[in-house]
């Protein structure tokens, strides 16, 4: 089981853009760097530049979240949504990152995010 979570997570580290279980629906997560108005496709959250960008594709929603350079996360925000690769206080999760949504209220909602895993046969 042990070989099977390093084999995940080292494909997280190497492509995270990655397909997800966001409260019980499929979720896409695209990063891309722009910073040279290429739209490269980010290989290695090292590497998130700038211009970065995530496109989600969940539900009904398309969003396009800008890079969000604070200390200590890998994150992309609108400040209405959040897509986070890291939790200041557990460290970086790649297999379930953070999922946040402000409401009009002002009510921060937390949408459950897992890597989705096909099983092989």
């Amino acid at each position: 089981m042990h070989i099977l979570s390093f084999l995940i997570s080292l494909f997280i580290a190497i492509i995270p853009s990655s397909n997800f279980d966001c409260d019980n629906e499929p979720l896409r997560a695209t990063i891309r760097n722009n910073v040279n108005g290429d739209f490269s496709i980010v290989h290695d959250l090292e590497t998130v530049d700038q211009g970065a960008f995530v496109v989600l594709d969940w539900k009904e929603i398309s969003l396009m979240l800008p890079v969000s350079f604070q200390k200590g996360e890998i994150s992309f925000t609108d400040r209405k949504w959040l897509w986070s690769y890291q939790d200041n206080e557990h460290g970086l999760h790649k297999d379930s990152p953070r999922l946040a949504q402000r409401m009009p209220s002002g009510e921060i909602v937390e949408h459950e995010c897992n890597l989705l895993v096909k099983e092989v046969s």
